[in-house]
């Protein structure tokens, strides 16, 4: 069941990553939707599951723009291996730690798909990580917060007497 909950998270995370998010888009920079799904998914996961679970997420993300095929795959894929391996047992659980997990997992995430994007153009990189990346890492930690806060009203499965659900 879990994986089908998941499964269809990400289908509509990429639905609205696709229709919704470019429409608020702030200064240029928007929210990447798949990356806080990413953060969520694999916080308390061992390492090569977040691996498996970013690859998937990050090659959905490619199918949406089909130019560099693999390149979100790849990223999102470090990602997912720095979190599993970093974020979930050092940081506690708290709104500013994760605020700054998802800061730094997208900041990760935007070096690896300008290095890949812009050929490993040193100028290239820096004049669109200062341009855009880090006006989309707040605007995506922004977002996240909210929806971890969301999450986190929703009801949580309880067990009641005599061992049900």
């Amino acid at each position: 069941m879990y994986f089908v909950r998941t499964l269809i998270a990400a289908c509509v995370v990429f639905v609205l990553q696709l229709t919704v998010v470019h429409r608020i888009a702030v200064g240029g920079a928007s929210p990447d939707m798949m990356l806080i799904l990413l953060v969520v998914l694999v916080l308390d996961r061992k390492p090569v599951a977040a691996v498996i679970i970013g690859f998937l997420l990050g090659y959905l993300q490619d199918l949406g723009n089909a130019s560099f095929l693999g390149m979100n795959a790849l990223a999102k894929s470090l990602v997912g291996y720095c979190i599993a391996r970093f974020g979930g047992d050092y940081l506690p659980d708290n709104v500013i730690f994760r605020g700054v997990l998802i800061f730094s997992a997208c900041l990760i995430n935007d070096l690896v798909v300008l290095n890949i994007s812009s050929s490993f153009n040193p100028f290239d990189v820096l004049t669109s990580f200062f341009r855009y990346s880090l006006i989309s890492a707040l605007y995506t930690v922004v977002v996240g917060i909210l929806i971890l806060k969301l999450l986190h009203l929703l009801p949580r499965r309880m067990v009641r007497q005599g061992g049900s659900y």
